[in-house]
């Protein structure tokens, strides 16, 4: 598990001004200081607990943003069996890919603290495999 300590600027904590009345005082030209924020009684730093589970969402996410939107060679080979008349669906993959999908959502559902192994993380590297 990852730990971010985030401190807070000089003037205490950011960002805490009614965003509405900021607006409307900005239209009109007025401007005025931000409320004052009294200071927690503790002066230790906010955490942030990364999940591993999020750790692996985000590194994932990395990598299919570094995939193409589309495969070209892929579509165009479609492209041409449809217009032969040559393109088959395979009924037993389809029905694969549902049930593969109605698994994982079942086990995204379940509980992480529950008998079945650690949620949504296991269920889409199982999907995945799949």
């Amino acid at each position: 598990m990852t730990t971010i300590h985030r401190g807070q600027d000089v003037n205490g904590l950011a960002g805490l001004g009614s965003g509405s009345a900021d607006r409307t005082q900005a239209a009109q030209g007025q401007s005025t200081p931000p409320p004052s924020v009294q200071q927690p009684a503790t002066t230790q730093p906010d955490e942030v607990a990364i999940t591993p589970t999020a750790q692996l969402l985000a590194k994932l996410e990395q990598q299919i943003a570094g995939l193409p939107d589309l495969n070209q060679s892929r579509v165009d080979a479609i492209r041409q069996a449809l217009g032969t008349g040559a393109y088959r669906v395979d009924a037993g993959r389809v029905a694969d890919g549902l049930l593969g999908a109605q698994k994982f959502d079942a086990q995204a559902a379940t509980p992480a603290g529950s008998v079945m192994q650690s949620g949504p993380a296991k269920a889409f590297a199982d999907t995945a495999k799949g």
